[in-house]
């Protein structure tokens, strides 16, 4: 895991962050529910498991409570008492809108009171500079803010990697606490979007640089998705959310700009990693080719069309071959046919008309079904483990996969036997129990009689 808002959390590890969330809400000292009522809580919503489904949201870092780590609730211990708090961090803010206006929100405004006082305070070259900052402070800069938020507002920093500092409260609730330097880290993080994504870095590379002087080595290096695979993801991406769009609007309306897919957080990452402008100009440029898309003027430098519709033929492509555009594509390949036949009692005709042939042949190989379970475990890859080496070779595994469905006559045996391999890896990547189920399941259901 590199980035926890490039993650898509699976239902039922949003209903647990977000039943922990409301109740901090709804408290009135803003305390943190106790494990006993949020693991009786969970399961009276269907949570089986919800132990398990608190170890499998996704963490940068060790996912036990020793050593630096960041993820959408604070380090959880190994053995988890009846009395623990689960606290959440501010990447559960930009994961869950209940949690934006407590938590994510007011944190994000503080944070940048706190870079504008520490960038203004006086230096001096003969000490270290101290800043601070008070609960009246907050209340006079913010005065529409909550009392009881700004009560909490030493908590929320201190739950976060960089953040910590000391800092004293006094019996009225007023508090004062120290402003810490790496504030300044946040500069250019104007939303909730860019303070996660600037604390994962921080963490990755905090984490590394340990490695590299525990190691003697280099840092391990952060995985590059796929590139091929990553392209092709685009495409789909693309022709999914514009499918999406015509289904949404009203006759005459005007075309979609197809960058704003990139706000689309279920479609606009692959491999863990978002889609750039570039890529996806690039696809809409190629979708418009083939005829999937129908666009409504470029402009210098762009490659694609701006604004964009989708086409009768990429909602065929859509609908019918799950957004797939390389086999959508495929289909339409008039080239000689081969005739594969096995043992035969009888006469065999072939490009001839009139003829009846009656044969037993094997259940419908679907190409496009084992293409569709590629796109999904591919995406579900950074929650089924969030070691770079297992992520690495899964998707080598995949890409194999895809391959062999790929293939202008796809060998069966072989694809049964590549299918057993991902299944098998699979099962073995137990980080996440709900998300490797939803795995399996893709792939049996995917992979029928191949």
């Amino acid at each position: 895991m590199h980035d926890l808002t490039e993650v898509q959390l699976e239902r039922h590890q949003l209903m647990l962050l977000a039943m922990i969330g409301t109740q901090q809400a709804a408290d009135p000292d803003g305390y943190w529910p106790m494990w006993d009522w949020v693991e009786h809580r969970a399961k009276s919503f269907g949570i089986e498991a919800p132990r398990a489904v608190l170890d499998s949201l996704p963490r940068i870092g060790p996912s036990g409570s020793v050593g630096l780590s960041y993820g959408f609730t604070t380090a959880v211990p190994r053995i988890l008492a009846e009395d623990t708090r689960i606290t959440l961090t501010v990447a559960a803010a930009w994961a869950l809108d209940e949690a934006r206006y407590f938590l994510g929100e007011p944190f994000l405004r503080v944070l940048h009171h706190m870079i504008t006082l520490w960038r203004n305070a006086p230096r001096s070259p003969n000490e270290v500079t101290r800043v601070s900052l008070t609960s009246e402070d907050v209340q006079q800069a913010f005065p529409q803010m909550d009392p009881r938020i700004i009560r909490l507002i030493p908590a929320s920093f201190f739950n976060e990697p960089f953040m910590s500092g000391s800092y004293g409260k006094a019996q009225d609730g007023s508090w004062r606490m120290d402003i810490p330097r790496h504030v300044m880290l946040y500069e250019r993080a104007t939303d909730l979007r860019g303070y996660v994504s600037e604390t994962c870095r921080e963490v990755h590379r905090v984490l590394q640089e340990a490695d590299r002087i525990f190691t003697g080595g280099e840092p391990t290096p952060v995985p590059s998705p796929d590139a091929v695979l990553h392209l092709s993801a685009s495409r789909t991406a693309l022709l999914m959310w514009l499918w999406h769009q015509k289904q949404q609007q009203a006759p005459g309306e005007p075309m979609p700009n197809v960058m704003d897919v990139l706000s689309d957080d279920s479609l606009s990452v692959d491999q863990g990693v978002r889609f750039t402008e570039v890529e996806i100009d690039r696809a809409s440029a190629y979708l418009e080719h083939h005829g999937l898309i129908k666009g409504g003027g470029t402009l210098d430098q762009m490659a694609g069309p701006v604004s964009a519709e989708i086409t009768p033929a990429g909602e065929d492509c859509v609908e019918g071959y799950s957004g797939d555009v390389a086999a959508y594509i495929r289909r339409r390949d008039n080239g000689p046919v081969t005739f594969h036949i096995a043992t035969n009692n009888g006469n065999i005709a072939t490009n001839n008309t009139g003829v009846t042939q009656n044969a037993a042949a094997q259940a419908a190989f679907n190409p496009a079904q084992i293409l569709a379970a590629v796109r999904l475990i591919r995406q579900l890859t950074p929650a089924l483990t969030p070691d770079a080496g297992e992520q690495q070779a899964f998707l080598a595994q995949t890409r194999e996969l895809q391959t062999a469905a790929e293939a202008p006559a796809p060998d069966r045996v072989a694809v049964r036997r590549i299918t057993d391999g991902v299944l098998s890896t699979i099962r073995g990547l137990t980080h996440s129990p709900d998300v490797q189920r939803l795995a399996l399941e893709a792939v049996e259901q995917g992979i029928q009689n191949p």
